[in-house]
Parts: structure tokens; sequence; C-alpha cells
């Protein structure tokens, strides 16, 4: 691990500890440590477009397996993806031997960074967003930079209410908008914690525990399925009662008869994963993640017509829209290195119709023949 990174924490059932914090929902990892720490509100901030600076923190890692949690779970943001540091050649089994992991993480919210001069930005936002009907958190240190975290789905025409109110009062000097925040958190598994699985976990949705029968249920599921894949290999179960939640929960640890090599330890974990609804386990840093922000649109600064973002309005916007609009697998956001920028779409978006068609590109092309005086959007 790099320097700097945190304590890590590995929470089993054999330890005697096991925290509702730590569950999610019935596809989550029951064997993940990570503290729930309130998000500050200095997030790191990426340009319009930049997922390729999310994509190089990952580089030498290989992606497992996706993990879905329900809306409901306070503990972790919408989704998260599994990455593990496996070496270069295949490693015999040696449960000392640690590998890097990494979540990425979606989270659930989307951001506003505004800058109100003339300070006050606290009141001034959250009276604004209150009147338009924009469900938000105002987060500042100085009551002028602020950032509005937004929790619930909002339109993009509410936003650009929220930008016209404001910056028709003269109250902001930037205005950006963030739909894809991501974060990464680092930690460690290695060949003997990918084979314990945990049962039990806490339905959001229900607002249950899984009940011991059907843990148990699960556990003969994986015993017959380390019987056929692990031919030979011996399980131990455990269990821990807590009696202050009111649950019993489950635990067992898949030992093979023979030794195995990392990425057969992930194989088997996947496959029960897929089988049985349970994964492997690992440990997550506990100190927070900076938060990632993708997919911006800088309001105050957007130039509209605009779709490659070079600083001008000429012919090529029109040609790059309609790409955009025929061959959305190359050129729609983040498909490739030719796709369009979030910004880029904004700036393009100039019918007065939301969404990027090829009307977009034509009224880019009349305004820069000359055909319309103003701009596209401005001739609406």
């Amino acid at each position: 691990m790099r320097g700097g990174i945190a304590v890590l924490s590995y929470f089993s059932m054999k330890e005697g500890v096991f925290m509702k914090k730590l569950i999610t929902g019935i596809t989550a990892l029951p064997l993940i440590a990570m503290s729930l720490v309130p998000l500050t509100s200095s997030s790191l901030y990426i340009p319009a477009g930049s997922f390729e600076v999310i994509r190089k923190q990952l580089d030498g890692y290989t992606y497992i397996t996706d993990f879905a949690v329900s809306e409901k779970d306070p503990n972790y943001p919408s989704d998260y993806s599994l990455y593990i540091q496996l070496p270069e050649e295949t490693e015999t089994f040696s449960a000392e031997k640690s590998y890097g992991v990494k979540l990425l993480m979606k989270e659930n919210y989307d951001t506003l960074d505004i800058t109100v001069p003339g300070g006050n930005g606290r009141k001034v936002l959250s009276a604004a967003m209150q009147d338009i009907g924009i469900d938000g958190k105002v987060f500042t240190d100085d009551d002028i930079k602020c950032e509005c975290r937004i929790y619930n789905n909002v339109s993009k025409d509410d936003i650009k209410l929220l930008y016209s109110k404001l910056n028709g009062s003269e109250l902001i000097t930037e205005f950006i908008y963030s739909t894809e925040l991501y974060s990464v958190r680092e930690g460690v598994t290695n060949n003997e914690h990918l084979g314990e699985f945990s049962f039990c976990s806490y339905d959001y949705d229900t607002g249950k525990w899984t009940s011991p029968e059907e843990q148990l249920t699960k556990y003969n599921s994986l015993v017959e399925l380390a019987e056929t894949l692990l031919p030979g290999s011996s399980i131990e179960l455990d269990s821990f009662d807590d009696k202050e939640l009111g649950f019993t929960a489950y635990s067992a640890s898949v030992i093979p008869s023979g030794n195995i090599s990392i990425e057969e330890r992930i194989d088997f974990a996947l496959k029960v994963k897929k089988e049985i609804g349970v994964f492997g386990g690992f440990a997550i840093c506990e100190s927070p993640a900076p938060i990632l922000k993708a997919a911006c649109i800088d309001f105050v600064d957007a130039i509209e017509g605009d779709a490659n973002c070079d600083g001008s309005v000429n012919i090529a916007d029109a040609v790059y829209v309609m790409q955009v609009t025929t061959n959305p697998d190359i050129y729609a956001q983040d498909k490739s290195d030719l796709s369009i920028s979030a910004q880029g779409e904004f700036n393009a978006d100039v019918d007065g119709i939301a969404g990027l068609t090829n009307e977009d590109a034509l009224f880019i092309q009349k305004y820069k023949l000359g055909l319309i005086s103003n701009s596209p959007v401005e001739q609406i």
C-alpha cells in the first residue's frame, strides 16, 4: 500500500465482530470494512470529460465484478465495482500474500459548485433551490465558495432555471454542474480472505435481517458448490449472535485440499456470487476518499454551439453533433476517446428542445453561415 493510507480493518465472524453499518443489501459484501465518514465540502474537482483521470487510478488493476446496492441503504453509493491487482504470472496459494484492492464507487448525488462573491452563499443558494423545488444541501467554509449536493433526480431544466435565477440577479461568478461523481477506495485481500463467505445481511427494502434458516440454506448451497468446483475441500461454519441488534449471523470458510492460485480463488468466489449471492472478503481503507467529478458543465463560461469545446463555433461543431447523433456507440459520452464531453453536449444543445439532435447541427450551421444573426440559443 502507498504511504498515507490509513490503517485497514478486516471484520470476520471468527473475531466476533459483525456491524450493521458494514452490511448492505442481499448482494452486498459482508466482510468489507468501511467507516461511515461524513463527506467534506472540499471534493477534488476534475474538469469536464476527464474520465481518463479516473481510469488512470485503476491502471494495473483487473476488473472483477460489480455490486448493486439498495437506494435505501445509507452506507454506500448507488453501486460499485471491484478491481484487484493480480500478479503478472500465476502464483500458488499463500495465505500471507496480500493483493491490492480498489473499489470504484459511484456517488448517489450530483453537485453544483457555485461562487457567490458577495457572501451569504448558504442562505442565497438554499433559498433559490427551495423556490425551484431542488432537494439539496449547501456546504461552504467561507459562504463564498459553495458546493450544493443534490440528492434526488433533478432535471437539467431545473438546473438551468436555477442558473438563470442566480445569474440574472448577478449573484454568482461560477456555476459548475457535475453529474458523474466517483471515488476510488483502496484496500487489500488475500487468498484466504477470498474464501470466507458470510450469509447474513440487512435488507433495507424490507427492514429485516437474513433469517438463520435462509443463511443455512445458502451455507448448504456453498457446500454443494465447493464439492463440485473444489473437490476434497473442507468448510468451517461459524456463527455470531448480536443480542443488541437481534440477529444471528453465519459465515463459512472454504479451505481447499491443495494449493490454488489467487486467480482460481477469485474464479470460485465469482461462481459463489452468481449462484448464492455472496462474495469473498477483503478490507478497505477507512479514511474518506476524494470525490472525482468527471462529467461537469460550466454554465458561466459555456460557449453556445461549441460542441468540441475548442473555444469557437464553426462547421466542425455541426459535423461533430451529427457524428454523435448518427454513431452514438463511438461519439456519445464516455464511449471512446472520440466521445463528446458533458460540456460539449450542453454547449451544442441549442435548438430549444432537450437532447442533442441533427436539428442542433442545423442551427449551428445557420449561425455560422450568417443565416441567424444571434447565437442559436439567443435566437430561440
